[in-house]
């Protein structure tokens, strides 16, 4: 690699995410090259944090290659990932950069997939969601996957209670809202509409009712666990999900264009994320349940950090691995490049 091999970017550093990843890396004396296309929102950031700085968007390739020709890993924090995810990946392969974001986007995840043979030849690492979007949900399946070999089914739940999301996870909501979403049949992904599933999980001292969402393991579970037939469920109170056909129907109306683009108007200009108060005092937690096909069952539930207090350190702990070389190239989920082991540093406690 022509890099230095100290030289770490974040791009997309004007976002909430990466701002509690920058700080999190600079905790650990690491102090990356900041990047965006905003020019004073990325001069601001960089003096406040004396960070080095650069300005480039995506439009024209000698300018991305130009600006990430010395760089060893980039971290792309830019959502949604579905605009830049390409375009980075591909100046990465150029490059011979690593690549790594925080993007929970199916799409994103099967293009990442698909540059493995790519990035093998061209000696780089690329690993997506490197976040609360995917670290503990993935290394719980591949956790389960080890205990049962012979899972045929995997069903993962989101909970978090008292949570908020920032502004860029609203956008990157809307966008998928707009689509349909995904469950895995038989190995295969397949259509189905948000919250055409639910479930009611009822274990010794832990409870949630949820309903299905594509949520990123749908896709990148089967690449970590090889189990065909898999679900993601994130909870809801239980009156919503009894009511989740009128649920359906009001997401439909945010698929409408006009209504999209005024909610996508009113989030950029009135939500920020949480406060530090406000994540420290959330609690979030991972469900998962493994089936074989004699019906026999295994269920796991652990308190995890909260959402972005994760993405924080997990980006950061994940880029330090790459900027290390501890991993061979091509591409990865957190748990295919550091075992479920991975999790651990991120659990507050097992609950089940």
């Amino acid at each position: 690699m022509n890099a230095a091999p100290s030289k770490l970017m974040i791009y997309g550093a004007t976002g909430y995410s990466a701002q509690l990843i920058l700080e999190e890396l600079l905790s650990r004396k690491i102090k990356p090259i900041l990047a965006g296309r905003n020019e004073s929102g990325i001069k601001k950031i960089a003096r406040k944090f004396g960070c080095e700085y650069r300005v480039f968007d995506l439009t024209d390739d000698a300018r991305i290659d130009k600006a990430l020709n010395d760089i060893h890993t980039l971290l792309n924090c830019a959502g949604p990932f579905r605009m830049t995810a390409k375009e980075l990946i591909e100046a990465c392969l150029r490059t011979k950069t690593n690549y790594l974001d925080i993007t929970g986007e199916i799409p994103v995840m099967h293009l990442a997939f698909f540059m493995s043979k790519r990035a093998k030849k061209n000696g780089i690492v690329i690993m997506p969601s490197v976040g609360f979007d995917i670290i503990p949900t993935d290394c719980l399946a591949k956790r389960l996957s080890e205990k049962m070999p012979d899972a045929a089914s995997l069903k993962l739940g989101l909970i978090n209670k008292r949570g908020k999301i920032s502004r860029g996870t609203w956008l990157t909501t809307l966008e998928f809202l707009k689509g349909t979403g995904r469950i895995r049949r038989d190995g295969k992904l397949i259509e189905s509409p948000i919250g055409e599933y639910a479930i009611n999980v009822k274990l010794k001292n832990f409870s949630f009712s949820g309903l299905s969402i594509p949520w990123g393991d749908v896709y990148s579970s089967f690449r970590s666990t090889g189990i065909p037939n898999g679900e993601v469920y994130i909870a809801m109170p239980e009156r919503v999900v009894r009511l989740r056909k009128l649920l359906t129907f009001f997401l439909k109306i945010f698929s409408i264009k006009l209504v999209k683009n005024f909610a996508a108007r009113y989030i950029q200009k009135n939500l920020t994320g949480p406060s530090k108060k406000e994540r420290d005092s959330a609690k979030t937690y991972v469900w998962g349940r493994v089936e074989n096909a004699k019906g026999e069952m295994m269920e796991e539930v652990y308190q995890v950090m909260e959402g972005y207090n994760l993405t924080a350190v997990g980006a950061a702990e994940c880029s330090i691995r790459i900027l290390n070389n501890s991993v061979e190239p091509g591409f990865y989920t957190p748990s295919l490049a550091f075992g479920s082991e991975f999790m651990d540093q991120f659990v507050i406690r097992k609950i089940y």
